[in-house]
């Protein structure tokens, strides 16, 4: 059977969700479009989809492959739109370069709902071709193994062996309700924490340090906290609630400030800024969506120009 028709009956199953609805899209049977699918599996080794319910949805290889077959049909559509173009095809600059596809991209959930998420939308609107599966996830992802094509990485160093684009820090700024403040008092140095209930945050199973930077020096400490959240919006209404002190981002703590629900305390002693990267996997074909995908962000996000990238 021809390979690009058995991805095409291939892409139409998992975004219609069931093989006779795939198969009417191509124009077969049922019968006709499990057995293109098949051809797929046998040159993989792999089923490519599972049942689930009344629905065929893709195996964990299945959504990596979709993406990619995805793309490679749009850039057919791409080399065949050339013809429209008149004898020279002048009309077409750039035609088969323009990024198309689907990208999977993870980020932290705080992090991918309320930084990342108005830059998405900027990149989508002024990429039609492209669509974004996000992923977000309080934990640290396996790139290969869950066919993730680029993740946003907060704190720590990338791991050995991917691509890292560094990109601007988080600055994280120590609050408190006025509520908490009036019945504990306002601390005045960091030392002074040690006197006071604070709200701790845990990434990955391990628990965040309070480092804080005044005159030039630095240093750390990890406080005994009462309540440990794994969530960042967790910690900040336990901070609003009157439970404790918090260090959080302050894109996040900058719009409660503003209402009064929340006061920043130690505002001579920065929280260091957490350095964040995007990474993808090293050591195979970048695709052009991807390396247009990391060029948009790091122009947004990092230096103003886009600087090489290093295997971390």
């Amino acid at each position: 059977m021809d390979r690009l028709k058995c991805m095409e009956v291939f892409v139409q199953v998992v975004r219609a969700g069931s093989l006779s609805a795939g198969a009417a899209a191509c124009g077969m049977s049922a019968v006709t479009a499990a057995r293109h699918v098949q051809v797929l599996e046998a040159r993989l080794g792999q089923p490519l989809l599972r049942r689930n319910g009344r629905r065929q949805v893709p195996t964990a290889l299945g959504q990596r492959y979709f993406a990619e077959c995805a793309e490679v049909l749009a850039r057919v559509e791409n080399a065949d739109a050339l013809g429209d173009a008149g004898p020279a095809g002048a009309s077409m600059p750039g035609a088969i370069s323009r990024p198309v596809g689907q990208l999977r991209v993870s980020a932290p959930t705080t992090v991918g709902s309320h930084l990342l998420m108005p830059i998405f939308a900027e990149y989508l609107q002024s990429h039609p071709d492209v669509a974004l599966d996000l992923a977000l996830k309080d934990r640290a992802v396996d790139l290969e193994e869950e066919g993730i094509h680029a993740a946003f990485q907060a704190g720590g160093s990338p791991v050995p062996g991917l691509v890292a684009h560094t990109l601007r820090g988080v600055t994280r700024l120590a609050c408190a309700s006025p509520a908490y403040l009036a019945r504990r008092g306002v601390p005045r140095q960091p030392v002074d924490l040690a006197g006071h209930d604070c709200l701790g945050f845990r990434y990955d199973d391990v628990l965040g340090r309070w480092v804080f930077t005044q005159a030039g020096a630095s240093g750390g400490m990890v406080r005994d906290a009462r309540l440990i959240a794994h969530n960042p919006l967790a910690q900040l209404q336990a901070a609003v609630h009157g439970m404790g002190i918090a260090l959080l981002p302050e894109y996040l703590l900058a719009p409660e400030v503003q209402a009064g629900r929340l006061v920043r305390v130690l505002e001579a002693d920065v929280q260091l800024s957490e350095p964040m990267h995007l990474v993808h996997l090293a050591g195979r074909f970048v695709s052009s969506k991807l390396d247009d995908f990391v060029r948009y962000m790091v122009a947004k996000l990092g230096p103003e120009a886009c600087p090489a990238a290093t295997s971390a």
